[in-house]
């Protein structure tokens, strides 16, 4: 019976994506293109990507239509109806920017006229993903991808540097020609003046119980096999980071937001080193930070425009990559100091931090590599490319 209702399932999913939304994309498709009608989507989470932020503000200051497609709500009825709007807007649409993988713009070709261009969520190349990972533990099944394929019809892709354009072409199962170093939209914010200080004011505002430390922020990727599984594994003594570094620096803890944790306490009755950080925006946190720690997150990449120190506290770096790969050999590719236990991170922060003894050529060199098309005008860039023909 169990094997039965799966199959039921599947073939119910087989109908409404192959048969029932087509059709209903073809019945949209009687209406002429809207010129001005952009959509954004992405039904994984049901707030606005910051990738789509600057586009959707300068798109609509020039005239533009531009809606924003967030993740489904409601029962199953409720949701397949959100989603036949989807298709409605989707027949209508010139231009549907994505950042992950969506099966409805996959599963049907575009006509003539509409144009997908996928921004990615994350910059540089990393940890694998999509083909790259097809049957692996993290990876879709190969049997679900045959039914369901994901990352194909792009118009284009913007990536961050010509460097990683052979690794998206890779993940994304398409041609190199499609992918373009136009940079990544959300990273503009970095650039603007004064920024680093309106970031620290905005922190400070939220936690004024730091004072004039420094700031550290702690910021390591999930764990587990797939999103749904995420977790997030403590393994930092917070107490002894505390008694080594609390009256010079204030941690800020943030975790993936697909692993939210508790805050951690190591001494309630002084002062606080911990800070909870989750809610703050990850963009505000990188431009106030005085030095990161994360792990295997891409955050690194736009950590580099701000030319500060790094450490990567890799604990479970046999088991990670054996799990998820990485497009480069980790150990060469990160810009920053290792570190593999309490007392590593402890150090880390004293000699790159405290004592202003980090290699800024290193992090200058990874940010040329893979970070050369992030100058401040990619927003800019993007429209002209899409838009300009």
């Amino acid at each position: 019976m169990k094997h039965f209702k799966r199959y039921a399932r599947r073939c119910m999913r087989y109908f409404m994506r192959r048969i029932f939304f087509p059709a209903l994309y073809c019945l949209g498709c009687l209406r002429k293109i809207d010129p001005k009608l952009v959509l954004f989507v992405n039904d994984l989470v049901d707030f606005m990507p910051d990738n789509f932020i600057p586009l959707m503000k300068e798109l609509t200051a020039q005239g533009f239509t531009c809606v924003h497609l967030g993740k489904r709500q409601g029962n199953r009825m409720a949701q397949y109806g959100q989603l036949a709007r989807y298709y409605l807007l989707y027949a209508r649409a010139h231009t549907v920017f994505l950042v992950e993988g969506l099966l409805f713009t996959s599963c049907i070709k575009p006509r003539r006229g509409t144009r997908i261009v996928q921004l990615w969520h994350g910059c540089g190349a990393f940890k694998q993903w999509g083909y790259s990972t097809l049957g692996t533990n993290w990876g879709d099944n190969i049997k679900a991808f045959k039914w369901f394929p994901t990352h194909r019809h792009y118009t284009f892709a913007s990536v961050s540097a010509p460097e990683v354009i052979p690794h998206y072409a890779e993940a994304f199962g398409c041609k190199p020609e499609l992918i373009h170093p136009w940079g990544a939209p959300r990273t503009d914010f970095f650039f603007a003046s004064g920024m680093a200080e309106q970031c620290r004011k905005q922190v400070l505002e939220a936690m004024p119980e730091i004072g004039n430390r420094k700031l550290v922020l702690y910021a390591p990727t999930f764990r587990g096999n797939n999103m749904k599984k995420a977790r997030h594994d403590d393994v930092l003594d917070y107490e002894l980071m505390q008694q080594e570094l609390g009256k010079h620096c204030a941690l800020l803890f943030k975790p993936h937001p697909r692993a939210r944790a508790p805050v951690p306490e190591p001494g309630k009755d002084k002062t606080p080193f911990v800070f909870d950080a989750a809610d703050i925006p990850i963009h505000v946190l990188l431009c106030a930070a005085d030095l990161v720690i994360t792990d295997y997150s891409s955050l690194i990449f736009e950590y580099s425009l701000l030319e500060r120190p790094m450490l990567f506290y890799a604990y479970d770096l046999a088991q990670y990559d054996k799990t998820r790969s990485f497009y480069y050999p980790y150990l060469d590719f990160v810009p920053g100091d290792l570190v593999w236990d309490t007392e590593d991170v402890i150090a880390g922060i004293k000699t790159n931090l405290l004592e202003s003894r980090f290699d800024a050529k290193r992090v200058r060199k990874f940010r040329e590599k893979f970070m050369s098309a992030c100058d401040g005008n990619s927003t800019q860039r993007i429209i002209e490319k899409v838009f300009g023909e």
